[in-house]
């Protein structure tokens, strides 16, 4: 009696299964395509500056690209930066943003490779815990992953929101915690090295010259790029960067700095060098020379004028 139970325990299990997969496939398919916070902070103190690390899984098939807008708490959470490095995505359609005012993060990110695996980095967000309670951070569902079909079939992942226990901060833990400050501190290593592209296209900045850059960050993420052109100081500014100097005689140079400060230069030289009387950098160094030169000669003067005083 007992094993003719147990085999009717398996039959209806095998059943309930079978079932769900005929009648709930999106069930099923969802949980082939995953997207969640790690590591799952369970509680953490007021005051607290904390990285939580989106993460995707794609086990059923490559994705190439994923839309993504989550809603946070605003009135016990407050973002204070977002990073990208170390993210599987190195595409950035629209680069993570949030409001703080909506509680609110969003981007579209992409991969030209395409991903299939687990537990892929996509982006660490630093929050800051506000006042203590529950705060619940939840994806909307217009929340997508891309297929790398050739055809950019959209999939509904499964989505992990996530609750936050913020406590209130004991006397033994008078110092809030700073991941982010940390990390950063920690962070010692210059970004990738890139290469700097010269192009010209009809339908940008009417048919004139400009350049694209881009690279990355595995530790704490780009910061900002700075580009310099001949003599002229380093201005912030991103990719396409139209040229001041559209008769292509000076050195252009791009800086990436990381959110640690660390910095990679790239460098394209001119493709129609200036002439030794039109480069300001060598009138500069003329100049200097001879300042230095004609200081040498006062001083040389005052000082036989003065010794043929004193004899």
């Amino acid at each position: 009696m007992t094993k003719f139970k147990k085999q009717n325990k398996i039959a209806a299990v095998f059943f309930f299964l079978m079932f769900g997969l005929v009648f709930f496939p999106s069930l099923a398919s969802a949980q082939m395509y995953r997207i969640y916070f790690s590591p799952i902070v369970k509680e953490i103190y007021q005051d607290d500056i904390f990285i939580l690390e989106l993460r995707i899984s794609s086990l059923d098939q490559k994705i190439n690209a994923a839309d993504v807008s989550l809603l946070f708490d605003k009135d016990k959470l407050e973002v204070k930066d977002l990073n990208t490095g170390g993210s599987l995505f190195t595409l950035w359609p629209q680069k993570p943003v949030f409001s703080n005012e909506e509680g609110k993060i969003s981007f579209v990110g992409g991969t030209p490779n395409g991903f299939q695996g687990e537990n892929a980095l996509v982006l660490k967000i630093i929050f800051l815990a506000k006042n203590k309670g529950k705060a619940k951070i939840d994806f909307q569902d217009t929340t997508l992953f891309f297929l790398a079909d050739g055809k950019g079939t959209p999939i509904n992942p499964w989505l992990k929101s996530l609750t936050l226990n913020i406590l209130g901060r004991p006397a033994t833990e008078l110092n809030p915690k700073n991941e982010w400050q940390s990390l950063k501190e920690l962070d010692k290593i210059p970004p990738e090295p890139f290469e700097i592209k010269l192009s010209r296209d009809p339908s940008i900045f009417n048919n004139q010259y400009f350049i694209t850059f881009f690279t990355t960050d595995k530790e704490s993420g780009i910061d900002h790029y700075e580009i310099k052109e001949g003599a002229g100081p380093y201005v912030v500014g991103n990719a396409p960067y139209l040229l001041k100097d559209q008769k292509l005689k000076s050195i252009i140079r791009v800086k990436a700095v990381d959110k640690a400060g660390n910095s990679q230069i790239a460098e394209i030289l001119p493709r129609k060098p200036l002439k030794w009387y039109e480069n300001w950098e060598i009138w500069i160094m003329i100049i200097v020379a001879i300042v230095i030169i004609w200081l040498i000669l006062l001083i040389f003067r005052k000082r036989r004028y003065l010794s043929r005083f004193s004899n």
